[in-house]
Protein backbone atom coordinates (compact mmCIF):
# COMPACT_ATOMS: atom_id res chain seq x y z
CA UNK A 1 0.00 0.00 0.00
CA UNK A 2 0.96 3.67 -0.76
CA UNK A 3 -0.38 7.05 -0.35
CA UNK A 4 -3.06 7.49 -3.29
CA UNK A 5 -0.20 10.95 -4.00
CA UNK A 6 1.69 8.37 -5.57
CA UNK A 7 -0.64 7.41 -7.87
CA UNK A 8 -1.35 10.81 -9.41
CA UNK A 9 2.71 12.51 -8.85
CA UNK A 10 3.85 9.24 -11.08
CA UNK A 11 1.20 7.88 -13.44
CA UNK A 12 1.72 4.67 -15.73
CA UNK A 13 3.62 6.03 -19.24
CA UNK A 14 6.89 7.45 -17.39
CA UNK A 15 9.92 7.04 -19.10
CA UNK A 16 11.99 3.94 -18.03
CA UNK A 17 14.91 6.03 -16.86
CA UNK A 18 14.21 7.58 -13.79
CA UNK A 19 17.34 8.91 -13.00
CA UNK A 20 18.19 12.84 -12.89
CA UNK A 21 21.58 13.39 -14.13
CA UNK A 22 23.58 16.30 -13.89
CA UNK A 23 26.64 17.54 -16.74
CA UNK A 24 29.98 16.89 -14.62
CA UNK A 25 33.37 16.35 -16.15
CA UNK A 26 36.10 17.78 -18.38
CA UNK A 27 33.73 16.49 -21.20
CA UNK A 28 30.18 17.17 -19.69
CA UNK A 29 28.89 13.72 -19.15
CA UNK A 30 25.76 13.07 -18.05
CA UNK A 31 26.20 11.27 -14.24
CA UNK A 32 23.74 10.42 -12.39
CA UNK A 33 23.12 11.78 -8.98
CA UNK A 34 19.64 10.47 -8.00
CA UNK A 35 17.32 7.75 -8.67
CA UNK A 36 14.71 5.40 -8.11
CA UNK A 37 14.71 2.36 -9.31
CA UNK A 38 14.77 -1.72 -7.98
CA UNK A 39 17.73 -1.32 -5.64
CA UNK A 40 17.58 2.07 -4.03
CA UNK A 41 15.74 5.73 -4.00
CA UNK A 42 18.73 8.52 -3.35
CA UNK A 43 17.35 11.84 -3.07
CA UNK A 44 18.09 15.49 -3.93
CA UNK A 45 16.37 18.53 -4.68
CA UNK A 46 17.16 21.85 -6.67
CA UNK A 47 19.87 24.35 -5.16
CA UNK A 48 18.59 27.07 -2.68
CA UNK A 49 18.99 29.66 -5.74
CA UNK A 50 16.55 27.96 -7.98
CA UNK A 51 13.91 27.51 -5.20
CA UNK A 52 14.21 31.51 -4.27
CA UNK A 53 13.54 31.72 -8.18
CA UNK A 54 10.27 29.23 -7.98
CA UNK A 55 9.03 31.17 -4.56
CA UNK A 56 8.80 33.90 -5.83
CA UNK A 57 7.17 33.28 -8.63
CA UNK A 58 4.59 31.47 -6.96
CA UNK A 59 3.73 34.35 -4.61
CA UNK A 60 3.90 36.82 -7.40
CA UNK A 61 0.76 34.25 -9.13
CA UNK A 62 -0.99 34.13 -5.93
CA UNK A 63 -1.15 38.31 -6.00
CA UNK A 64 -2.00 38.17 -9.51
CA UNK A 65 -4.79 35.87 -9.28
CA UNK A 66 -6.16 35.12 -5.72
CA UNK A 67 -4.92 38.22 -4.04
CA UNK A 68 -6.64 40.81 -6.73
CA UNK A 69 -9.96 38.79 -6.07
CA UNK A 70 -9.91 38.95 -2.60
CA UNK A 71 -9.08 42.53 -2.50
CA UNK A 72 -11.61 43.34 -5.01
CA UNK A 73 -14.37 41.66 -3.03
CA UNK A 74 -12.90 43.57 0.11
CA UNK A 75 -13.50 46.81 -1.41
CA UNK A 76 -16.98 45.48 -2.81
CA UNK A 77 -18.00 44.57 0.40
CA UNK A 78 -16.99 48.27 1.93
CA UNK A 79 -19.02 49.67 -0.49
CA UNK A 80 -21.94 48.28 0.88
CA UNK A 81 -21.58 48.09 4.18
CA UNK A 82 -20.08 51.52 4.84
CA UNK A 83 -21.51 53.31 2.16
CA UNK A 84 -18.36 54.90 0.80
CA UNK A 85 -17.92 57.01 -1.76
CA UNK A 86 -17.37 54.37 -4.73
CA UNK A 87 -15.71 56.83 -6.83
CA UNK A 88 -13.31 58.31 -3.57
CA UNK A 89 -12.49 54.90 -2.93
CA UNK A 90 -12.23 53.76 -6.62
CA UNK A 91 -9.66 56.68 -7.22
CA UNK A 92 -7.69 57.23 -3.85
CA UNK A 93 -7.86 53.31 -2.74
CA UNK A 94 -8.55 50.53 -5.21
CA UNK A 95 -6.67 51.75 -8.38
CA UNK A 96 -3.63 52.71 -6.30
CA UNK A 97 -3.58 48.77 -4.61
CA UNK A 98 -4.49 47.71 -8.09
CA UNK A 99 -1.50 49.18 -10.09
CA UNK A 100 1.34 49.79 -7.99
CA UNK A 101 0.54 46.33 -5.85
CA UNK A 102 -1.37 44.22 -8.30
CA UNK A 103 0.68 45.65 -11.43
CA UNK A 104 3.95 44.79 -10.15
CA UNK A 105 2.51 41.04 -9.32
CA UNK A 106 1.81 40.37 -12.46
CA UNK A 107 4.94 42.23 -14.14
CA UNK A 108 7.15 39.68 -11.67
CA UNK A 109 4.83 36.80 -12.76
CA UNK A 110 5.39 37.13 -15.92
CA UNK A 111 9.50 38.19 -15.76
CA UNK A 112 9.87 35.16 -14.27
CA UNK A 113 7.37 33.22 -16.24
CA UNK A 114 9.14 34.24 -19.41
CA UNK A 115 13.08 33.54 -18.24
CA UNK A 116 11.41 30.38 -17.21
CA UNK A 117 10.41 29.40 -20.55
CA UNK A 118 13.25 31.31 -22.16
CA UNK A 119 16.39 30.75 -20.11
CA UNK A 120 15.47 27.58 -17.64
CA UNK A 121 19.37 26.67 -17.07
CA UNK A 122 18.93 30.38 -15.59
CA UNK A 123 16.51 29.09 -12.54
CA UNK A 124 16.62 25.08 -13.22
CA UNK A 125 20.34 24.92 -11.76
CA UNK A 126 21.65 21.47 -11.16
CA UNK A 127 21.61 20.10 -7.76
CA UNK A 128 24.68 20.18 -6.14
CA UNK A 129 24.69 16.29 -4.25
CA UNK A 130 22.41 14.22 -3.32
CA UNK A 131 21.08 14.11 0.10
CA UNK A 132 19.43 11.02 1.54
CA UNK A 133 19.56 7.13 0.44
CA UNK A 134 17.27 4.26 0.87
CA UNK A 135 18.99 0.97 -0.27
CA UNK A 136 16.54 -2.04 -0.63
CA UNK A 137 19.93 -4.08 -1.69
CA UNK A 138 22.03 -2.86 1.53
CA UNK A 139 19.32 -2.01 4.05
CA UNK A 140 20.85 0.91 4.92
CA UNK A 141 19.57 4.45 5.38
CA UNK A 142 21.99 6.93 4.33
CA UNK A 143 22.11 11.06 4.91
CA UNK A 144 24.27 13.36 3.36
CA UNK A 145 26.11 16.12 4.48
CA UNK A 146 24.11 19.33 3.15
CA UNK A 147 25.38 20.46 -0.57
CA UNK A 148 25.46 23.87 -0.22
CA UNK A 149 29.12 23.58 0.29
CA UNK A 150 30.97 22.29 -2.43
CA UNK A 151 33.41 19.81 -0.03
CA UNK A 152 30.52 18.36 1.96
CA UNK A 153 28.61 17.28 -1.32
CA UNK A 154 28.30 13.45 -1.73
CA UNK A 155 29.93 13.15 1.99
CA UNK A 156 27.86 10.61 4.32
CA UNK A 157 27.22 12.30 7.66
CA UNK A 158 25.51 9.10 9.06
CA UNK A 159 24.82 5.68 7.74
CA UNK A 160 22.28 2.84 9.87
CA UNK A 161 20.33 0.37 9.38
CA UNK A 162 16.88 1.00 8.49
CA UNK A 163 15.82 -2.04 11.03
CA UNK A 164 16.59 0.40 13.49
CA UNK A 165 13.96 3.15 13.07
CA UNK A 166 10.63 4.20 14.11
CA UNK A 167 8.51 5.87 11.94
CA UNK A 168 6.23 8.97 13.39
CA UNK A 169 3.38 10.86 12.14
CA UNK A 170 3.96 14.38 13.95
CA UNK A 171 1.44 17.18 14.57
CA UNK A 172 1.50 21.21 14.95
CA UNK A 173 -0.82 23.87 13.99
CA UNK A 174 -1.42 25.87 11.11
CA UNK A 175 -1.96 29.53 11.77
CA UNK A 176 -5.61 28.85 11.73
CA UNK A 177 -5.09 26.66 14.68
CA UNK A 178 -5.92 23.32 11.84
CA UNK A 179 -3.47 20.08 12.84
CA UNK A 180 -0.71 19.97 10.06
CA UNK A 181 0.63 16.02 9.87
CA UNK A 182 3.93 15.34 8.63
CA UNK A 183 5.75 11.75 8.58
CA UNK A 184 9.14 11.42 10.17
CA UNK A 185 11.59 8.22 10.70
CA UNK A 186 13.55 8.31 14.27
CA UNK A 187 16.51 5.89 15.37
CA UNK A 188 15.91 4.05 18.27
CA UNK A 189 19.10 4.18 20.23
CA UNK A 190 21.14 7.70 18.39
CA UNK A 191 20.20 11.02 17.79
CA UNK A 192 19.43 10.21 14.01
CA UNK A 193 16.42 11.50 12.33
CA UNK A 194 15.12 11.84 8.87
CA UNK A 195 11.92 14.03 7.61
CA UNK A 196 9.84 12.39 5.51
CA UNK A 197 8.06 15.40 3.48
CA UNK A 198 10.06 14.93 0.53
CA UNK A 199 7.79 12.21 -0.68
CA UNK A 200 4.65 13.29 1.22
CA UNK A 201 4.53 17.26 2.23
CA UNK A 202 2.59 18.13 5.26
CA UNK A 203 -1.40 17.87 4.76
CA UNK A 204 -4.07 17.92 7.05
CA UNK A 205 -4.52 14.14 7.76
CA UNK A 206 -2.21 11.73 8.90
CA UNK A 207 -3.35 8.25 6.82
CA UNK A 208 -1.07 9.41 3.96
CA UNK A 209 1.87 9.79 6.18
CA UNK A 210 0.99 5.93 7.92
CA UNK A 211 0.71 4.75 4.21
CA UNK A 212 4.06 6.15 3.36
CA UNK A 213 5.50 4.65 6.06
CA UNK A 214 4.02 1.17 5.41
CA UNK A 215 5.61 2.05 1.67
CA UNK A 216 8.91 2.24 3.39
CA UNK A 217 8.38 -0.90 4.94
CA UNK A 218 7.70 -2.62 1.37
CA UNK A 219 10.38 -0.91 -0.47
CA UNK A 220 12.72 -1.86 2.36
CA UNK A 221 11.83 -5.84 2.51
CA UNK A 222 14.27 -7.38 -0.08
CA UNK A 223 12.70 -10.42 0.93
CA UNK A 224 9.08 -9.05 -0.50
CA UNK A 225 8.28 -7.51 -4.13
CA UNK A 226 8.47 -4.11 -4.70
CA UNK A 227 5.13 -2.02 -4.48
CA UNK A 228 3.35 -2.40 -7.31
CA UNK A 229 2.61 1.08 -8.27
CA UNK A 230 3.15 2.83 -11.99
CA UNK A 231 6.97 4.10 -10.67
CA UNK A 232 8.12 0.79 -10.04
CA UNK A 233 7.22 -0.90 -12.77
CA UNK A 234 9.75 -0.80 -15.46
CA UNK A 235 12.14 -1.92 -12.70
CA UNK A 236 10.08 -4.95 -11.42
CA UNK A 237 11.78 -7.69 -13.88
CA UNK A 238 15.54 -6.72 -12.61
CA UNK A 239 14.70 -7.14 -9.01
CA UNK A 240 14.70 -11.27 -8.34
CA UNK A 241 12.09 -11.78 -5.79
CA UNK A 242 9.91 -9.43 -7.37
CA UNK A 243 10.41 -11.14 -10.67
CA UNK A 244 9.63 -14.42 -8.97
CA UNK A 245 6.44 -13.28 -7.37
CA UNK A 246 5.43 -11.88 -10.99
CA UNK A 247 5.75 -14.46 -12.85
CA UNK A 248 3.83 -16.52 -9.92
CA UNK A 249 1.00 -14.82 -9.92
CA UNK A 250 1.31 -14.09 -14.18
CA UNK A 251 0.81 -10.66 -13.74
CA UNK A 252 1.01 -8.48 -16.49
CA UNK A 253 4.51 -6.65 -17.19
CA UNK A 254 2.72 -3.61 -18.46
CA UNK A 255 -0.50 -3.84 -15.71
CA UNK A 256 -0.30 -0.02 -14.97
CA UNK A 257 0.59 0.89 -18.74
CA UNK A 258 -1.68 -0.94 -20.25
CA UNK A 259 -4.71 0.47 -17.96
CA UNK A 260 -6.72 3.18 -19.48
CA UNK A 261 -7.65 6.59 -17.79
CA UNK A 262 -10.92 5.94 -16.24
CA UNK A 263 -9.96 2.31 -14.95
CA UNK A 264 -6.18 3.88 -13.78
CA UNK A 265 -8.70 7.35 -12.05
CA UNK A 266 -10.94 4.34 -10.27
CA UNK A 267 -7.54 2.65 -8.86
CA UNK A 268 -5.99 5.92 -7.63
CA UNK A 269 -9.85 6.78 -5.58
CA UNK A 270 -9.42 3.26 -4.73
CA UNK A 271 -5.98 3.65 -3.14
CA UNK A 272 -7.46 6.63 -0.93
CA UNK A 273 -9.86 5.07 0.13
CA UNK A 274 -7.98 2.42 1.11
CA UNK A 275 -5.58 4.68 3.08
CA UNK A 276 -8.38 5.94 4.80
CA UNK A 277 -9.77 2.60 5.80
CA UNK A 278 -6.78 1.32 7.23
CA UNK A 279 -5.27 3.95 8.87
CA UNK A 280 -7.95 6.44 9.37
Amino acid sequence: MAPGDFLETWPPGQEEDTNWYVEKGPGKENIPIAWINQESIRYTTLPSSSWRWLIVKAFAKFLSTIGILVFTFICITMLITVENDWRSLLKEFYIPVMFYGGGTSVLVWGIISLIERLFPAWIYKDPKGPLWEFNRRTGLITVFRNPKKKRDAGQIAWQSPFSEFDGYVHSGPTHQGLPLYYGAMVHRFREEALTLTAFQAASANDEDHKALWNFWLQYMDSTAPLPDIPLFEPHRDKDPVTAEHDKTDRRNPKYWRDMDEATYKQKTDDMYKRCLKVFG
